[in-house]
Protein backbone atom coordinates (compact mmCIF):
# COMPACT_ATOMS: atom_id res chain seq x y z
CA UNK A 1 0.00 0.00 0.00
CA UNK A 2 2.86 2.39 1.32
CA UNK A 3 5.17 1.73 -2.30
CA UNK A 4 1.22 2.15 -4.32
CA UNK A 5 0.39 5.35 -2.50
CA UNK A 6 4.19 6.92 -3.20
CA UNK A 7 4.40 5.53 -7.34
CA UNK A 8 0.90 7.88 -7.28
CA UNK A 9 2.43 10.69 -5.58
CA UNK A 10 5.56 10.41 -7.76
CA UNK A 11 3.25 10.04 -11.01
CA UNK A 12 1.12 13.12 -9.86
CA UNK A 13 3.85 15.56 -8.57
CA UNK A 14 5.73 14.52 -12.02
CA UNK A 15 2.61 15.09 -14.20
CA UNK A 16 1.36 18.38 -12.75
CA UNK A 17 5.44 19.61 -12.78
CA UNK A 18 6.22 17.51 -15.81
CA UNK A 19 7.59 21.04 -18.30
CA UNK A 20 9.89 22.19 -15.24
CA UNK A 21 10.74 19.42 -12.72
CA UNK A 22 14.12 18.45 -14.73
CA UNK A 23 15.36 21.68 -16.72
CA UNK A 24 15.04 21.76 -20.21
CA UNK A 25 16.78 25.52 -21.04
CA UNK A 26 19.89 25.52 -23.53
CA UNK A 27 21.80 28.78 -23.67
CA UNK A 28 24.80 27.05 -23.87
CA UNK A 29 27.85 26.26 -26.76
CA UNK A 30 30.44 24.24 -27.17
CA UNK A 31 33.17 26.10 -25.44
CA UNK A 32 34.05 27.00 -22.00
CA UNK A 33 35.23 29.80 -20.45
CA UNK A 34 38.80 29.06 -19.69
CA UNK A 35 40.56 29.01 -15.97
CA UNK A 36 39.25 31.43 -13.95
CA UNK A 37 36.92 32.83 -15.85
CA UNK A 38 33.13 32.59 -15.24
CA UNK A 39 29.82 33.90 -16.80
CA UNK A 40 26.04 33.97 -15.54
CA UNK A 41 23.00 33.69 -17.22
CA UNK A 42 19.29 34.86 -16.92
CA UNK A 43 16.47 33.35 -19.01
CA UNK A 44 12.43 33.96 -19.76
CA UNK A 45 11.29 30.23 -20.63
CA UNK A 46 8.08 28.94 -21.41
CA UNK A 47 7.50 24.79 -21.99
CA UNK A 48 4.58 23.55 -23.19
CA UNK A 49 3.06 19.81 -22.94
CA UNK A 50 0.27 17.94 -23.01
CA UNK A 51 -2.52 18.23 -20.40
CA UNK A 52 -1.87 15.33 -18.45
CA UNK A 53 -5.31 14.87 -16.63
CA UNK A 54 -6.10 13.64 -20.22
CA UNK A 55 -3.64 10.68 -19.52
CA UNK A 56 -5.04 7.33 -19.88
CA UNK A 57 -3.51 3.82 -20.38
CA UNK A 58 -0.19 4.79 -20.52
CA UNK A 59 -0.62 7.14 -23.33
CA UNK A 60 -2.31 10.53 -24.20
CA UNK A 61 -5.37 11.52 -26.13
CA UNK A 62 -5.07 13.00 -29.75
CA UNK A 63 -5.67 16.35 -29.81
CA UNK A 64 -5.54 17.30 -26.23
CA UNK A 65 -5.18 21.08 -25.28
CA UNK A 66 -1.66 22.04 -24.46
CA UNK A 67 -0.50 23.55 -21.06
CA UNK A 68 2.37 26.89 -20.94
CA UNK A 69 4.34 26.81 -18.28
CA UNK A 70 6.36 30.06 -18.02
CA UNK A 71 9.80 29.89 -15.80
CA UNK A 72 12.51 32.13 -14.38
CA UNK A 73 16.05 30.61 -14.85
CA UNK A 74 19.21 31.93 -13.47
CA UNK A 75 22.76 29.67 -13.85
CA UNK A 76 26.82 30.79 -14.16
CA UNK A 77 29.63 28.79 -14.89
CA UNK A 78 33.34 28.76 -13.35
CA UNK A 79 36.20 27.85 -15.26
CA UNK A 80 38.34 25.93 -13.08
CA UNK A 81 40.62 24.54 -15.60
CA UNK A 82 41.17 25.98 -19.37
CA UNK A 83 38.53 22.89 -20.71
CA UNK A 84 36.68 22.18 -17.56
CA UNK A 85 33.54 24.62 -15.84
CA UNK A 86 31.83 23.82 -12.82
CA UNK A 87 27.89 24.48 -13.58
CA UNK A 88 25.21 26.03 -11.46
CA UNK A 89 21.76 26.46 -12.23
CA UNK A 90 17.71 27.07 -10.74
CA UNK A 91 14.66 28.42 -12.17
CA UNK A 92 11.50 29.47 -10.42
CA UNK A 93 10.17 25.68 -10.34
CA UNK A 94 12.29 25.18 -7.88
CA UNK A 95 14.84 22.96 -10.13
CA UNK A 96 18.82 23.18 -8.62
CA UNK A 97 21.10 21.95 -10.94
CA UNK A 98 24.95 21.40 -10.50
CA UNK A 99 26.84 20.24 -12.91
CA UNK A 100 30.32 19.87 -15.29
CA UNK A 101 31.28 20.55 -18.83
CA UNK A 102 34.52 19.64 -20.77
CA UNK A 103 35.71 20.66 -23.96
CA UNK A 104 37.14 17.89 -25.79
CA UNK A 105 37.13 19.72 -29.46
CA UNK A 106 38.35 23.09 -30.21
CA UNK A 107 39.57 26.13 -27.71
CA UNK A 108 38.00 30.05 -27.04
CA UNK A 109 38.51 30.63 -30.17
CA UNK A 110 38.04 28.04 -32.84
CA UNK A 111 35.21 28.00 -35.06
CA UNK A 112 33.80 24.78 -34.18
CA UNK A 113 33.52 23.60 -30.35
CA UNK A 114 32.50 20.12 -29.06
CA UNK A 115 31.90 19.86 -25.24
CA UNK A 116 30.56 17.18 -22.71
CA UNK A 117 28.48 17.60 -20.26
CA UNK A 118 27.15 15.84 -16.92
CA UNK A 119 24.20 17.14 -14.38
CA UNK A 120 22.60 16.04 -11.01
CA UNK A 121 19.26 18.11 -10.54
CA UNK A 122 16.75 17.97 -7.71
CA UNK A 123 12.91 19.53 -7.37
CA UNK A 124 12.76 20.21 -4.38
CA UNK A 125 13.99 17.91 -0.99
CA UNK A 126 10.60 17.28 0.11
CA UNK A 127 9.52 15.47 -2.98
CA UNK A 128 13.31 13.90 -3.75
CA UNK A 129 12.68 13.92 -7.35
CA UNK A 130 16.23 13.88 -9.23
CA UNK A 131 17.00 14.05 -12.86
CA UNK A 132 20.59 13.14 -14.18
CA UNK A 133 21.72 15.03 -17.33
CA UNK A 134 23.97 13.28 -20.02
CA UNK A 135 24.39 16.61 -22.85
CA UNK A 136 27.05 16.99 -25.92
CA UNK A 137 27.27 20.63 -26.73
CA UNK A 138 27.91 21.40 -30.07
CA UNK A 139 28.35 25.13 -32.28
CA UNK A 140 29.82 26.91 -34.78
CA UNK A 141 31.38 30.38 -34.45
CA UNK A 142 31.67 32.46 -37.81
CA UNK A 143 32.38 35.26 -35.86
CA UNK A 144 33.09 36.11 -32.08
CA UNK A 145 30.37 37.82 -31.80
CA UNK A 146 27.64 35.49 -33.15
CA UNK A 147 27.25 31.68 -32.86
CA UNK A 148 24.77 28.65 -33.54
CA UNK A 149 24.97 25.87 -31.27
CA UNK A 150 23.51 22.55 -30.64
CA UNK A 151 22.80 20.56 -27.38
CA UNK A 152 21.51 17.06 -27.58
CA UNK A 153 20.45 15.62 -24.47
CA UNK A 154 19.42 12.38 -22.52
CA UNK A 155 17.63 13.11 -19.07
CA UNK A 156 16.70 10.48 -16.68
CA UNK A 157 14.43 11.42 -13.62
CA UNK A 158 14.04 9.49 -10.47
CA UNK A 159 12.58 9.63 -7.13
CA UNK A 160 15.04 9.45 -3.91
CA UNK A 161 11.39 7.61 -1.77
CA UNK A 162 12.45 3.75 -0.82
CA UNK A 163 10.27 1.41 -3.19
CA UNK A 164 9.36 3.59 -5.84
CA UNK A 165 11.10 2.52 -9.08
CA UNK A 166 9.88 4.03 -11.50
CA UNK A 167 11.50 6.59 -13.09
CA UNK A 168 11.02 8.82 -16.81
CA UNK A 169 13.98 9.14 -19.46
CA UNK A 170 13.56 12.43 -21.56
CA UNK A 171 15.93 12.01 -24.86
CA UNK A 172 15.82 15.75 -27.38
CA UNK A 173 17.89 18.94 -27.48
CA UNK A 174 18.23 22.35 -27.77
CA UNK A 175 19.60 24.73 -30.33
CA UNK A 176 19.53 28.70 -31.02
CA UNK A 177 21.61 31.52 -31.24
CA UNK A 178 23.92 33.59 -29.53
CA UNK A 179 24.94 37.34 -30.18
CA UNK A 180 27.46 39.97 -29.14
CA UNK A 181 31.35 39.33 -28.28
CA UNK A 182 32.01 39.60 -24.48
CA UNK A 183 27.80 39.59 -23.63
CA UNK A 184 25.48 37.69 -25.51
CA UNK A 185 22.28 37.46 -26.25
CA UNK A 186 20.40 35.13 -27.41
CA UNK A 187 17.25 32.60 -28.16
CA UNK A 188 16.75 29.30 -26.99
CA UNK A 189 14.55 26.19 -28.68
CA UNK A 190 14.13 22.50 -26.88
CA UNK A 191 11.78 19.68 -27.79
CA UNK A 192 12.14 16.02 -25.97
CA UNK A 193 10.24 13.28 -26.05
CA UNK A 194 8.98 11.69 -22.19
CA UNK A 195 8.77 7.61 -22.18
CA UNK A 196 8.89 4.60 -24.21
CA UNK A 197 9.21 4.98 -28.36
CA UNK A 198 5.79 3.87 -28.77
CA UNK A 199 3.98 6.44 -25.75
CA UNK A 200 5.84 8.94 -26.02
CA UNK A 201 5.27 12.48 -25.29
CA UNK A 202 6.49 15.68 -26.76
CA UNK A 203 7.38 18.76 -24.54
CA UNK A 204 8.91 22.05 -26.17
CA UNK A 205 10.07 24.69 -24.91
CA UNK A 206 11.35 28.14 -26.00
CA UNK A 207 13.46 30.85 -24.43
CA UNK A 208 15.10 34.51 -24.59
CA UNK A 209 17.99 35.65 -22.40
CA UNK A 210 21.50 36.76 -21.76
CA UNK A 211 25.21 35.71 -20.93
CA UNK A 212 27.43 38.14 -18.89
CA UNK A 213 31.09 37.42 -18.57
CA UNK A 214 33.34 38.36 -15.77
CA UNK A 215 37.62 37.46 -15.86
CA UNK A 216 39.33 37.88 -19.19
CA UNK A 217 37.24 35.83 -21.38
Amino acid sequence: MLKQFLLWLLFGATMLLLASCASLTGFQDGRTVGKDNGDFYGSLNFAASPDFNEWQNDSVVVNVPTLTFPNLEFGGRYGVGEKVDLTLRLNTNLNVGIGAKFQVIGDRQSPFAMSLGAEVGSFGIVLGLLNVQVPVYLSVHPSESFSWYLTPRYIRQFSTFAGVENGLSYLGGNTGLLFGSRNKFGLDIGYYRLGGIENSIGLFQFGLGGRFAFGKN
